[in-house]
């Protein structure tokens, strides 16, 4: 599954993006396939919840800007937007014939070629940071007014983890090691990079969407709610209610083929308990994971 990003997320993981360009042409372990549920389904759970609370907050400190800033913070955005489309097309170049998604090996060159792109963004990040001290008081009273929100968030991205971690991995956590880390909330409040996001960008789109392009209505949930999903490729579809941990309590769809299109379910969830649950839907083009809350 391809889940593609929105233009905030694409500048905020530009720098992995070109990172993980190097370190896998050196054998680095960036892009384990083990790892990859536990990063599409963070993805997905990024764009669905934290995203519009931060591009709202972004939009109340839009006025508050001198105009030279605000054009400034534009440039800024189109050369980052520049050094992504670079490093993809370096990633892409580099990769073995007749496998586009297989392990890039870089020459000297195109690895001078990576660094040169992360050094620029680099840069382009600094001054960001530089610029953000100016607007250091407004940008800390927004973070403080998504507080709450965010250690729901660090919650529910802690249970995504655990409840996609390997038995290898869980080995390695036993023994003194650490479970793999794909929160990344920690960089959204960076003021750089809360500065950089751009407030009249769309919130989402069809290209943004998840897998299975859910909705879930009400939310907080009722007796009963509704789940409205998209189904890209016909196939097997199985919706999970999962409790706050990421365990499955049980499953709510089955269907043994559903048709290319869209689809509605109604939910029997009135013998649920108080308290913050996963539904996780999959289908042939993959998995999708997202929170809802029963009051």
């Amino acid at each position: 599954m391809k889940s593609l990003t929105s233009k905030f997320l694409g500048l905020v993981l530009l720098a992995i993006l070109l990172a993980t360009v190097v370190s896998t042409a050196r054998g680095g372990r960036h892009h384990r396939r083990e790892d990859r549920p536990i990063r599409r389904e963070v993805r997905a759970y990024l764009q669905a919840n934290v995203l519009p609370v931060l591009r709202q907050q972004r939009q109340k400190l839009e006025p508050q800007l001198a105009a030279a800033d605000r054009a400034q913070l534009a440039t800024y955005r189109t050369q980052l937007k520049g050094l992504k489309e670079q490093g993809q097309a370096l990633r892409h170049d580099a990769a073995p014939a007749g496998n586009p998604a297989g392990r890039p090996g870089l020459t000297d060159a195109q690895q001078q070629q990576a660094q040169q792109l992360r050094s620029q963004a680099k840069t382009i990040l600094l001054n960001a940071a530089l610029l953000a001290q100016k607007y250091e008081a407004p940008i800390a009273q927004l973070a403080r007014e998504v507080q709450p929100q965010k250690e729901q968030w660090t919650t529910d991205i802690k249970a995504i983890v655990a409840k996609n971690t390997t038995p290898e991995q869980q080995q390695r956590a036993a023994a003194g090691g650490q479970l793999p880390n794909h929160g990344g909330l920690r960089r959204f409040f960076k003021p750089a990079v809360f500065l950089l996001m751009d407030p009249d960008g769309p919130a989402s789109g069809p290209a943004e969407r998840g897998p299975g392009g859910t909705s879930f209505y009400p939310n907080p949930a009722a007796a009963t709610s509704q789940l409205a999903y998209d189904v890209k490729k016909a196939g097997p579809v199985t919706v999970d209610l999962l409790d706050g941990n990421g365990a499955k309590l049980r499953t709510l769809v089955s269907e043994a083929k559903e048709e290319k299109g869209a689809h509605t379910q109604q939910l029997d969830l009135h013998d649920l308990p108080t308290g913050t649950y996963f539904y996780k839907i999959t289908t042939k083009a993959g998995t999708e994971t997202k929170r809802f809350v029963k009051e």
